[in-house]
């Protein structure tokens, strides 16, 4: 696919079905994501693929880190944020890990890993696959980038929602309006 086919055509769809993407087409979609620009070459980013049983597991982190941050949480809450990464077969944590570097400051190193996760949810596009970028509450959470291996310190970027998308929920390529958008400085 084009790149421009591929930036275009990306677009967020909230629930994907089977298949996801393995063996090659998961290697080249994360190798797209460490092609990321990265000041001072530090590799930022950790990339951290949740599949099958893992995933079900990883919902069972999500919701005692909801009971934690939630003083008597709903069931049906509860239940959702146990359950919620079966939106999609496949889900990539983009984690922006904090390099000592003297010369590129923290904001720089969470910004490559920022552009790791377009890398990779433009890479599933362009071999076929739909995505969603999701953050939320988890995102921040302490015992969430614990679990994952993050530290405090560390930020997760977001989580890559990848699979197929239902016939019924494709969406159309669009070319973003730039009106309002662009203006050319003069001194």
């Amino acid at each position: 696919m084009d790149t421009f086919d591929a930036i275009f055509g990306r677009r967020s769809i909230s629930r994907l079905v089977d298949p996801a993407p393995s063996g090659d087409d998961l290697r080249r979609i994360l190798s797209a994501g460490a092609a990321a620009p990265d000041h001072g070459e530090l590799r930022p980013w950790k990339f951290i693929v949740l599949a099958g049983d893992a995933k079900a597991a990883f919902g069972q982190v999500l919701a005692e880190a909801y009971v934690a941050r939630v003083p008597s949480p709903q069931p049906a809450a509860l239940e959702k944020e146990r359950t919620k990464l079966g939106r999609a077969p496949l889900v990539v944590v983009v984690g922006a890990v904090r390099r000592a570097s003297d010369a590129v400051p923290w904001p720089e190193q969470e910004n490559a890993a920022a552009a790791a996760a377009q890398n990779i949810v433009l890479a599933a596009t362009a071999l076929g696959y739909g995505s969603m970028w999701r953050t939320g509450d988890p995102s921040y959470d302490p015992n969430v980038k614990a679990a994952l291996g993050l530290s405090p310190d560390d930020a997760i970027v977001g989580f890559i929602y990848i699979g197929t998308p239902r016939e019924d929920k494709t969406k159309p390529a669009r070319e973003p309006d730039l009106d309002g958008l662009v203006e050319e400085w003069r001194p």
